[in-house]
């Protein structure tokens, strides 16, 4: 016969080890989809048009100039725009 005291305190302190935790799998990288640069510059001018006529507002503008001392490599222009069109 065993005393059930010390039944209870195996059972509570003398436990198995835990398990080692499971590798994690790496997430799978999403591959970068790329477009056809005539078909953006065409977007832009069929979305300048909706400008033109009224369809669509320029919502916020910015600009970012690249620039080291005196000389200038370019500038980024970003608009914002609000399509009310189809």
């Amino acid at each position: 016969m065993t005393n059930p005291l010390i039944e209870k305190y195996n059972e509570l302190y003398n436990s198995k080890p835990p398990e080692p935790p499971k590798p994690v799998e790496k997430p799978k990288l999403s591959t970068i989809k790329s477009y056809d640069k005539h078909s953006a510059n065409d977007a832009f001018l069929e979305l300048a048009e909706k400008v033109k006529n009224g369809t669509a507002q320029v919502k916020s503008m910015s600009i970012e100039l690249d620039a080291y001392g005196n000389f200038s490599y370019g500038k980024k222009i970003t608009f914002e725009v609000y399509d009310y069109g189809p």
